[in-house]
């Protein structure tokens, strides 16, 4: 016998899920792997494009600023990890990037974000939440997969994400590019 469930001044989205899912692997796993493994030396600085402070502004991002700067402090990391999953995944970083723009679409469609015309004043409204939800979206993805082997902590994926979702940012594959909105 199934029994309703009400739940009375409800402020926030409640999700059940109920549903038996079968762990697969995911480029995202395989990249955290790369970067939970790689050597952390002294980054470089000098190498960060103008364009990334102009990007910040421009979609208004305040809350979730420390994202673009991990990337920032990590750029060789994620430079090379992108190069060593290239190697071992043909078409690897392609795959990545189809994947962020698919958390990134589904983070604007959460906050009625229209994109067809673009609607660049909510998405300046609500900028941080989308890449919370980003983030959020990709950590959901990777604990779901089945290729993180053992050794690998949450800080790891924490860590992982944080990059990955700096990377697209930086790669104007999550957020607006200045350029496409003249």
């Amino acid at each position: 016998m199934s029994q309703d469930i009400n739940f009375n001044h409800n402020s926030g989205a409640i999700n059940i899920l109920n549903e038996a899912s079968i762990p697969r692997a995911t480029i995202l796993g395989v990249l955290i792997e790369i970067i939970a493994s790689g050597e952390h030396e002294p980054m470089n600085l000098a190498r960060i494009p103008a364009e990334i402070e102009n990007k910040i502004k421009f979609n208004d991002l305040i809350f979730y600023r420390w994202v673009v700067d991990e990337y920032i402090s990590n750029s060789l990391l994620v430079d090379g990890s992108m190069t060593s999953l290239n190697q071992i995944i043909l078409n690897g970083s392609t795959k990545l990037k189809r994947q962020m723009k698919h958390f990134y679409l589904e983070a604007l469609a959460k906050y009625s974000i229209g994109t067809k015309p673009f609607d660049l004043n909510k998405l300046k409204i609500n900028s941080d939440n989308v890449i919370k939800e980003v983030i959020a979206l990709a950590k959901k993805f990777v604990t779901a997969s089945n290729n993180l082997k053992d050794g690998y902590f949450v800080e790891d994926i924490d860590h992982g994400i944080a990059l990955i979702v700096s990377y697209s940012i930086i790669e104007c594959i999550v957020l607006e590019n200045p350029n496409d909105h003249n």
